[in-house]
This record gives C-alpha cells, structure tokens and sequence, in this order.
C-alpha cells in the first residue's frame, strides 16, 4: 500500500473529496462536507481586535470593545490616561495627594510636595514649606504695606514713581509723570460756580486751590485801575487786532484807517480819536453811524468788528453822529506879550466850549500870504522864527469838528533889533508860458531883514540890459505881460526893505510859445492821488496832447468849473506825452488837476479830486 506521500498532490479541496477515516474499527470514507458539517467553523479574525463571548449555546466569538482610558495597539492593550473625564472631583488637594504624570512614556505617581521643587523664589518673593508665595519688602522687612514705607517731606522733578504699563511695572521720574498728564484724563466738570477752585501758584511753585469767587474779586479790584493802551498813528494805518485791539488810536495826522477782517477778527474793539488837523477817512468796507466816510477833526469813533449770520462787518459809531456840532465862536481878546529879536508871545480869551484846536496866523506887516502855527490848544502861544525889527500881523481862529471859526481881529508887534536888507529871493520858478506872458512864482529869503515888497525884472536871454516888471509887490508871483512870442527871456526877483534891496534871485530861463497853435485834446496819463502836505514839495502830472507839438500848462484848483489861477508850462517828454512838476498848494483842502493849451486852449479838468493836508 503506498504512503500518504506517495499519494499525487491537489491544488484544492471541495465538500464532495472523499477521505478514509476509521468508525468502529473498520476503514470507512467520507467526503470532506460530510465530516467538516458537525465541526466548529474556523475562526478568522483580524490582529489587532479582542474577542469573547458571553452568551451560552453555539456561536462565535463577539467583539471586545476597548473602553476609555485604554488603547489597543497590534497585540499590546495600554492605558491613556483619557479617562480622567470620569473621576470623581477633588474639592481640595493635600499634600499627601498623588499626582498622575507621564515619565518617559510611563505612568507614574507623583507625591504634590515634590511640585514645590520646580519653583525657586525671585527677588523679594518667599516659598514656604507648605508653597505659599509671598512678597518681601525692600530694605531687609518682609512687610511691603506703603504705610511702613519712610515719608518724605517733599517732592523733586527727579524722584521716582512706580506705574504699571502694558503688563510690567516700570518707574516714572515725577517731572515726566506731571508733563504727561493731560486735560482729557481729568473728568469733565459741571457748570461753573464762585465755589469751584483750580490750581496756583502763590508765592512759590508750589500748588495752592484758589476759588473762582476770589480770583473775579481780585480781577474786579484790578479793573478799576486799568488803563486802555495808546497808540498814536500818524501814517495811513490798517486795523489788526495784534496791534490795535483794546487800544485808544490817536490820529495825529488826516490818515486813512483800513479795515481788514481777517487780521481784526470776530469782537474786535477800538477807540479812533481825531486829533489831526483834517479829516481821519474810514477806508473802504467800514460802515459809520454818521453815514460820512470821514471822521472830522476833535471826534472819535469806537471800532468794532463783528461776524453774524448775515457775514462780517466793520462798524464804526462816530460821537457827532445824530447831533449839531456848530464851530466855534470868534476868538477875542488878543493881546501881545513878551517880544524878542525872533519870537512874540500872544494870548486871548479862552472859549466855551472849549474848541479841538487853535491856529494862529501871521506875515509880515503889508504883506497879504499868512503863515500858521497849527494845534495850539490852549489861549496863548509864542510865534518863533521871525526876522528882527520887523512889523508883523497876527490873528487867532479856533476850529472842532464842524469846522473853524471867524479870525479874531488883526493885532501888529514889531520884532526887537536893527532892521537889514532882505537876503536872496530863492526858488524862482518860470511857468505858463503864453505867446506874450509867463508865470512866475518864488519863496521869500531864509536870511536878511524882513521883505517888505519885490521887485521883478526881465529880459530877452542874450542881453545885458533889464527891463522892470514891477516893482512894490507884497505877493510871491506875479504873471508878466506884454512880451514877444516864440522868445527865450531871462527873469530875476530882488526882495526890498526900509534898509534896502536884497541881492538878485538866480535867473529864471523860459521861453514865450508860438502862436495860433491850439490844443485839440487832452487825455490824462498820470493824476495826483493819495494825501499830500500842503506847501511841501510838488506833484508830477503827465498827459497826451493833441496835435502832439501844441503847448500845455498844468494846474490845480478847488474847483471842477474854474480854472487854475496859477500854471506851471507843461516839458515835451515823447511822442503826444506832456508833463509837469506842478507846486503843491499853500493852502489844505481838496483840489482837481487841470490842463490846457497855454493860449486857454481845450481846458480839461480830471473828474477825481486828491486831498492837500
């Protein structure tokens, strides 16, 4: 019989393979589902998984299901510690409670006294032997109450203060502490009341209250004696509140006071007093009460500026607005005083009301030009700079803001000393010239003896000989007639009195014009504007003249309809151009620019007056 190994191998086996087996000792065979049917199947399970089986009767194994705190791990079942969530809660830890920590992979026990290893004490901290952590103060005591700490009387800039910023304390010197408070850290207060205090420092740096009652008491008492600042303008001036807010602006000269909003601001406030000899004009965008947009002499007017719903405004309210100023009365009662070589002392009766000011007028006896002495403000004056042993006129007028009053009658003193001749006449000035006359104006002598009259002379330019003009004249000008046209004429002026005649002025050159050319047209190029002080000086005038070779002279007048009585020849500059240097009048007022042929040609007067001061 061959060997089981002798027997051909299968690749599978099937339920119906037939297999010997022995059954009560005979050989019998049966195939493999016969013999495998009362047999426990086989058990095929995956690593990795536990397997039981509580029930009774026939079946497999059932799933073991890992609980919490455990994992399994291929063959290897280990605890996680996860299942803390189930303990019971601890109220209160000793320090024989055990901890569970994780030692190199391995659960361990771990007494809670050993936690106090981990921990050293820092600087002024303490760990006793129970863990409890405690602060130590400086300077060897284990008490950090502030009130055991040492107490200082004072306090310096450099001193430190302990603060807390972002999480870690620092220290703040007191002077960077107090630098960096600001207003918005404080809490806001409610209206304010007499009772309410603040800070000040009184009789040193250091802070003191003070009430707000005491401090309107003292600003009460401080009011009484305040006094307004003065300022005195005497050049046209324009309003800032840097300059003139708050301030009593006294005008010494006929100025113009501009507004300017911006620089003024909103409750600006002044005082404008006129204590000039004209007018003080309000410049423009300054409404006055008065409706005028001058301020008259001797009146004031308070400046305010003001912003509202309806924009910004520069008011002025003029004292004489809505009343009758009149002028003054006559002076009378002039009577002559102390007299020197060079000076007479005159008085009068005072007036009332007491006018702004008083001008006194004097000449020389026989002359008729007066010379002031403007603003004297009281009943009596000293007339200086006169020549010696000289007759001379005087008279008195008061003036306010109405206007002046009528001269007090004419009273005549004579200078002490011995009469000279005159000295030279100067500033001798040809104009005007016509086809048989020419202008001529001069300024008495700065020397000599007083003039008592003049003598003018002429002659054609070339020659020796001189022809009189006139001679026994009391004025500075005199126009002389009956000369050639076309012609160059040489002119001189010699002043004379008691004691003589002065020597000769420096010669005057002009010439006569042609005649039968007349002006057609006068456009002006250059006019007079702003404010100019009377007898100072002269004022340049220029304009285009047609035909352009025509002849022009320029003046000036108080009046629109008449003519100049005085006209300076016009210089050919270029072109159709003609211009003068015309002398500015004697006399303050208000004048107009005129120019014409010097035949009487086109007269033609510019619409726009300027002020003579």
């Amino acid at each position: 019989m061959p060997t089981i190994s002798q027997l051909p191998a299968t690749s599978q086996v099937t339920a119906a393979d037939q297999i010997p087996i022995s059954q009560s000792g005979s050989v019998c065979s049966v195939n493999v589902g016969t013999l495998l049917a009362a047999t426990q199947p086989a058990i095929m399970i995956p690593t990795g998984n536990l397997f039981g089986r509580t029930s009774l009767g026939p079946g497999g194994p059932d799933p073991v299901a890992v609980g919490m705190g455990l994992s399994l791990n291929a063959a290897t079942l280990a605890a996680t510690g996860a299942d803390h969530a189930t303990f019971a809660v601890e109220g209160s830890i000793t320090l024989a409670d055990q901890a569970v920590v994780n030692s190199t992979g391995s659960p361990r026990l771990l007494p809670l006294p050993l936690l106090r290893g981990l921990f050293s004490a820092g600087t002024n901290i303490a760990i006793d032997q129970n863990g409890t952590i405690s602060a130590t103060a400086t300077g060897g005591t284990s008490n950090d109450s502030i009130s055991t700490l040492p107490t200082v009387g004072t306090i310096s800039a450099g001193d430190l203060v302990a603060i807390s910023q972002s999480g870690t304390d620092h220290t703040i010197s007191y002077a960077n502490l107090i630098d960096g408070q600001t207003i918005d850290e404080v809490q806001g207060a409610a209206s304010a009341s007499d009772t309410d205090t603040c800070l000040v420092g009184q009789n040193g740096s250091v802070m003191v209250r003070q009430t707000f009652a005491a401090i309107w008491a003292w600003l009460t008492a401080k009011l009484a004696g305040y006094q307004m600042p003065t300022v005195e303008l005497a050049t046209n001036t324009t309003l800032s509140a840097a300059a003139h807010n708050g301030r009593l602006l006294i005008c010494s000269q006929p100025i113009t006071v501009t507004p300017a909003p911006a620089a003024m601001g909103n409750g600006f406030s002044c005082t404008l007093i006129n204590l000039s000899s004209g007018n003080v004009t309000l410049g423009s965008g300054i409404t006055a009460s008065s409706g005028n947009g001058s301020l008259p002499v001797g009146q004031a007017a308070i400046l305010t500026c003001a912003t509202y719903s309806g924009g910004t405004v520069v008011y002025a309210w003029a004292s004489g607005a809505g009343a009758t100023l009149n002028p003054p009365a006559q002076v009378t009662g002039v009577t002559v005083g102390a007299v020197t070589s060079s000076s007479v002392a005159l008085s009068w009766s005072a007036l009332s009301p007491s006018p702004t000011n008083y001008t006194v007028q004097y000449r020389v006896s026989g002359t008729t030009a007066w010379s002031n002495v403007p603003s004297v403000t009281a009943p009596n004056c000293t007339v200086s700079g006169l020549q010696s042993a000289t007759g001379y006129d005087f008279a008195v007028f008061a003036a306010n803001g109405a206007g002046a009053g009528n001269p007090s009658a004419t009273v005549t003193a004579a200078t002490a000393g011995t009469l000279s001749p005159p000295g030279q006449v100067t500033n001798l000035i040809a104009s005007n010239p016509a086809t048989n006359a020419m202008s001529l104006a001069w300024s008495a002598p700065a020397s000599g003896g007083a003039v008592s009259s003049y003598t003018v002379q002429y002659r054609v330019s070339g020659t020796t000989s001189w022809s009189p003009a006139v001679s026994g004249l009391t004025v500075t000008s005199f126009t002389v007639t009956g000369l050639s046209p076309a012609t160059s004429y040489d002119f001189e002026v010699l002043a004379v009195n008691a004691a003589g005649t002065g020597p000769s002025s420096a010669t005057a050159t002009a010439s006569t014009v042609v005649a039968g050319i007349s002006v057609t047209s006068i456009t002006w190029n250059m006019v007079p504007s702003g404010s100019y002080t009377h007898g100072n000086g002269a004022i340049g005038v220029n304009a285009q003249i047609s035909p352009s070779n025509a002849p022009v002279q320029f003046g000036f007048s108080t009046s629109l309809t008449t003519p100049p009585t005085i006209w300076t020849a016009g210089a050919y500059v270029n072109t159709n151009l003609w211009g003068a240097y015309v002398t500015t009048p004697s006399v303050a007022g208000t004048y107009y620019a005129w120019a014409e042929g010097t035949n009487g040609s086109s007269p033609t007067v510019y619409p726009t007056a300027f002020s003579v001061t």
